[in-house]
């Protein structure tokens, strides 16, 4: 089944300059990263997008000038690091060592058609 398509006008934020773009939108809880380039300025603006699972036409998009899921999965791979770092350290003294960890970032969102869903990013696991 093929993505719907967003046609989506966007305006700089530095130069104002106009850009349209057709982006595809994948179904929550996926969400796709597009980098937004200004072809006037040069200017990167990072964008989250998803789209209702449940009516396939409304969407939710997050524009920021942090790339979100890169920090956020650099954040929990340095976590990641820490914890293996003490598990090995552990190793011959304990047993077991066992700490949860999230499997996935998630938010909750709400859809016009008045249903709720959720949106995700994975997040780095022990080996």
């Amino acid at each position: 089944m093929a993505m719907p398509e967003l046609q989506l006008r966007y305006f700089c934020y530095v130069c104002g300059h106009q850009n349209d773009l057709t982006l595809d939108m994948p179904l929550a809880p996926d969400m796709s990263r597009d980098e937004i380039k200004c072809p006037n300025c040069g200017d990167v603006t990072n964008l989250l997008l998803t789209a209702c699972p449940h009516c396939k036409n409304a969407f939710k998009y997050f524009l920021s000038d942090l790339d979100f899921p890169k920090e956020i999965s650099t954040l929990a791979g340095v976590y990641v690091k820490l914890i293996a770092g003490i598990k090995k350290s552990l190793k011959g003294v304990i047993e077991e060592f066992s700490v949860p960890l999230p499997k996935r970032w998630s938010v909750k969102l709400e859809c016009r058609c008045g249903e709720d869903y959720t949106a995700e990013i994975p997040l780095p696991q022990l080996e």
